[in-house]
């Protein structure tokens, strides 16, 4: 009795429900009805009355089962018009009901409920923002987490969302409303990226979202995309990472992993102490082990290598991988290595 009282109480907060709650009761008297007069009458077990009220007015109809007396098959014949038109009304409803929630949420315009991951804002195009969640989905960190992207360039949902598993908050990423229908208040972190990466009204843009952001609720990490070089502006926006216009791969290994693109800019950068190098393995052959040692021992740290004739480099070596005569090192250091035998 508890559990059908909950279940009714929850019931009632569907619309689809609320508004045919007529239908439903006419619907289940006369069904309780006709079910007692099989029972008493027709001398059927409760569970064969149950079997066939359902194939009765599912209009599957069997035929196993039927009442045997003339009343009962008056009965049957009224319960056939009544019922099967009394539920099949309110299915169209539920159906209408269902079709109405897909098409809102196709269009953006269903509240996210419970955790989010990532939060999307902005929208330079399918391919960047695709391209971002593709390397996120790649890595198992984020095969399956909750991605929210929120703008109003898009009037609905494309197909790519569909296909990664991204839902999809129509309106200003700046709005309060928009952010919260988008689950800002149980998010983690929040991509900002920038419309027009040729234009510096995209930072006004970024940095407005990032405010909102930050005022409903100072716990979710921020990455904002900037056009501009003065930071100054995103400072006052309490961003916590701000970042050039970047590939898709960057800024998801930046959401994968906080301070990638720090360390990137340092590795690559001449103003800091120690940068990337290349230099050619001109001896016989030998493994990475022993290769990485020797780098080691020069106060170096060994990132990967490149055998002839292979396109891409092994950034992340076994000890047993070989190293073949003519290979290209790379490595991390503050000298020049010009060549390793």
């Amino acid at each position: 009795m508890f559990f059908f009282r909950i279940l009714f109480r929850n019931s009632r907060t569907l619309r689809v429900i609320r508004e045919n709650r007529l239908i439903l009761l006419v619907f289940t008297a006369f069904s309780l009805l006709f079910a007692l007069y099989m029972v008493f009458f027709e001398e059927l077990s409760v569970l064969d009355t149950y079997y066939f009220l359902i194939t009765t007015a599912t209009t599957v109809g069997f035929g196993d089962i039927s009442p045997q007396s003339s009343a009962g098959k008056v009965l049957v014949t009224l319960y056939m018009v009544i019922g099967i038109t009394l539920i099949g009304f309110f299915l169209g409803k539920i159906t209408d009901f269902m079709v109405n929630i897909s098409s809102r949420r196709k269009k953006g315009l269903v509240k996210m409920k419970g955790k989010v991951d990532l939060i999307i804002a902005g929208y330079p195009g399918d391919d960047k923002v695709g391209g971002v969640v593709s390397e996120l989905r790649n890595d198992v960190r984020h095969g399956a987490t909750k991605i929210v992207c929120v703008n109003r360039l898009l009037s609905e949902r494309p197909d790519w969302m569909v296909d990664l598993a991204v839902d999809f908050v129509h309106g200003v990423a700046s709005d309060s409303k928009v952010l919260e229908a988008a689950g800002i208040a149980n998010a983690d972190t929040a991509l900002i990226l920038a419309n027009d990466p040729a234009s510096v009204e995209s930072d006004d843009l970024a940095t407005s979202i990032c405010a909102v952001i930050k005022q409903i609720n100072p716990k979710v990490r921020t990455i904002i995309e900037k056009v501009r070089h003065d930071e100054t502006i995103f400072q006052i926006a309490n961003a916590d990472t701000v970042v050039e216009i970047a590939p898709p791969s960057v800024l998801a290994q930046e959401v994968l992993d906080p301070g990638a693109i720090e360390l990137q800019n340092a590795i690559f950068s001449t103003m800091t102490r120690g940068t990337q190098f290349n230099c050619t393995y001109h001896g016989s052959g030998t493994s990475w082990a022993e290769l990485a040692t020797a780098l080691l021992q020069r106060d170096t740290i060994p990132e990967g290598f490149r055998n002839p004739g292979e396109s891409t480099f092994n950034l992340l070596p076994q000890r047993s991988d070989q190293i073949q005569h003519g290979a290209m090192i790379k490595y991390r250091g503050t000298d020049l290595i010009q060549f390793l035998d």
